[in-house]
């Protein structure tokens, strides 16, 4: 194991170059040009120079149950604010996971694979672009342009498309619930990002590593049978026109209601009261400055919402659903839970006013997150409230923070560890450790700056969720709620709407907080290791002839952690002791010695907290012989 950790770490260390008078971390050399060009600056601001591209569209689909079809048309203005001229424009076509060979990390049931996205009348700027011009593959299409786009100018693409929907219930991220219950996203042909650091998005969607997506507004429009109701990204715009008086009246009142309100149950939906008489329904949608679009719609869900106050200064409110089937008793208490959290996220932990006016958690197949919408399962009682803050604590990363999660998803999943563990434990007790620290130290266990898209489910899941909610957890108790709490909210401030990378976050945290924590992300976030702690306890004999005991806690791991002891008496007696993991600043810091309560002998101690990882915790006890 210990070669193959130096073997592993020797690889790391030649994808990065040093920049010793900027950084003491690794850096890497595909970096460079942002932070010399000044895209980005050192302090972990956005630099002069910064830039992202984004796009508008305008989107038709039409949800087709019995078929399990979607068809649609898109007419998208992409704007170039890059100094760039771009040649070509690539197309995510994620629905393409489930075309027939393609790279998938899991399997998929046979049954729902296809021949790919069908598209048809491709234009840019109203001329057909030749087949020729086009190049399908794993997941995206790029298009060669006829006439290359200049930096600060635009570009007019419209297509046409249709993609069958997986019916296997277990579907990757998406699901038809049942005949008449779907929750359907990526379903529209997008514009990949453009960016400074990596240029093109290449990772194709293999069902695993998630977002990356550029700002963009949408006006989407969305046909369905009728008796049928659409939740999705944005708010709706269309609901005096659907609804019947009675249930337009409880939609309008829930939207200022801290009650929850009962908006229609499954019976009522079904009884056909609930529309305005009508062969299909279309419902349409707004989202503005958002990465993407997602919708669900069922003919027999319950919807419950109600609203919070998530600015103080400004009044402004957020409306809060859950769409669920009556079998889903959890779900009676999603939007309750929801709403809570999102008060709790909005003034406490990340402390940030919740950025987005509306959110629905669907009763789906998953537990997965899209800008305003959420796809969970049904959970036991004991799981809900954390399913539900994990997934709601989302809209800030990777949706508001625009993070690249193909690359770094420990910018994002890590903070939704961080987040429902502490929100789930304030809001119902039910969050009382830190899940999954045994994985530390198995040779599948590598740093988060590993790029997610190299990683199995297995790495993946350990670097972009445990060690980075261990992290957060250590670093705030080191800075303490106050500057923890300064330092991600400028972070927030700087980077909201835009696109961080690894370098913005720690510099920010280093320029805010004003010290230099390199010793702390290094070993964290860049090196193979694990955190290890042990103690013993020893007698010294001072110059009076006298004698105290001594507890010696080595560190024998790569990664700080804090020292929290508790020590037993001979009297029966117990005495607390807690250092933050700063005392391991100095590398070369390896033992640190307590003296103990000089008038009593100690007869045992013990190391650790339930939110502190050891590695090997049967060296935690020490016991006199």
């Amino acid at each position: 194991m210990k070669h193959f950790f130096t073997i592993c770490l020797l690889l790391l260390a030649t994808a990065f170059t040093a920049k010793a008078q900027k950084t003491s971390l690794p850096f890497p050399r595909n970096f460079e040009r942002s932070y010399e060009k000044g895209i980005r600056n050192w302090d972990g601001t956005p630099g002069a120079s910064y830039w992202q591209n984004r796009s508008d569209y305008k989107i038709k689909v039409e949800l087709l149950p019995k078929k399990k079809l979607i068809t649609g048309s898109e007419e998208v203005t992409y704007y170039n604010n890059s100094p760039d001229t771009l040649k070509m424009i690539r197309i995510k076509l994620q629905h393409d996971l489930y075309k027939k060979g393609g790279q998938r990390a899991d399997d998929v049931n046979p049954d729902d694979l296809h021949d790919g996205v069908k598209i048809s009348g491709l234009t840019i700027n109203g001329k057909s672009v030749a087949p020729a011009a086009q190049n399908t593959h794993n997941t995206f299409l790029d298009i060669r342009l006829a006439q290359p786009l200049p930096p600060k100018s635009s570009l007019q693409l419209a297509l046409s498309w249709e993609n069958p929907l997986p019916a296997d219930e277990d579907a990757t991220r998406e699901c038809i619930c049942d005949p008449t219950t779907f929750f359907v996203p990526y379903f529209y042909p997008e514009i990949a990002v453009y960016d400074d650091l990596h240029g093109w998005a290449s990772a194709p969607y293999n069902g695993l590593q998630e977002f990356y997506h550029d700002f963009s507004n949408y006006e989407v429009q969305i046909t369905v049978p009728k008796g049928f109701q659409v939740w999705a990204t944005g708010e709706w715009q269309n609901a005096a026109d659907m609804l019947q008086a009675e249930y337009l009246k409880r939609w309008e009142t829930a939207h200022t209601s801290k009650d929850v309100v009962k908006i229609f149950s499954e019976a009522e939906i079904k009884s056909g009261a609930v529309f305005k008489k009508s062969a299909k329904q279309v419902f349409q949608f707004k989202a503005t400055d958002v990465p993407d679009f997602t919708f669900a719609s069922s003919d027999h869900y319950n919807w419950d919402a109600t609203s919070v106050v998530v600015d103080a200064k400004t009044g402004r409110r957020t409306f809060v659903s859950a769409a669920y089937d009556s079998k889903s008793n959890d779900f009676k208490r999603v939007a309750r839970i929801a709403a809570d959290g999102i008060h709790l996220m909005s003034t406490w932990l990340p402390g940030y006013p919740f950025p987005y006016p509306c959110l629905t958690v669907f009763n789906g197949n998953d537990g997965m997150e899209y800008p305003m919408m959420i796809n969970d399962a049904s959970v036991s009682e004991d799981f809900v409230t954390g399913l539900t803050v994990h997934e709601t604590a989302h809209t800030y990363m990777p949706f508001m923070m625009g993070i690249n999660e193909q690359y770094y998803a420990w910018m994002d999943e890590g903070w939704a560890n961080f987040f429902d563990h502490f929100l789930a434990d304030s809001l119902e007790n039910k969050s009382s450790s830190i899940r999954g620290g045994g994985g530390f130290g198995n040779d599948w266990e590598v740093p988060p700056m590993v790029p997610s898209r190299a990683l199995d489910s297995r790495s993946y899941g350990f670097a972009a969720y445990t060690r980075p909610q261990y992290a957060y957890t250590q670093l705030m108790d080191m800075l303490g709620y106050e500057l923890f709490h300064k330092c991600l909210t400028t972070y927030m401030d700087r980077w909201k709407g835009k696109h961080p990378g690894p370098y913005d976050f720690f510099n920010t945290f280093n320029e805010v907080s004003g010290k230099n924590l390199d010793w702390f992300w290094k070993p964290w976030f860049f090196e193979f290791g694990y955190p290890d702690l042990n103690v013993n306890i020893g007698k010294v004999d001072n110059a009076s002839g006298g004698a105290y005991y001594v507890a010696y806690v080595k560190s024998e791991g790569v990664l700080p952690v804090p020292v929290k002891m508790e020590v037993e008496y001979q009297d029966g007696s117990k005495e607390s002791f807690y250092r933050t993991m700063e005392i391991w600043k100095n590398p070369a810091q390896r033992v640190v010695q307590i003296p103990l309560d000089r008038n009593k002998v100690p007869v045992k101690a013990t190391l650790g907290g339930k939110t502190i990882p050891d590695a090997k915790p049967k060296d935690n006890v020490w016991k006199a012989p």
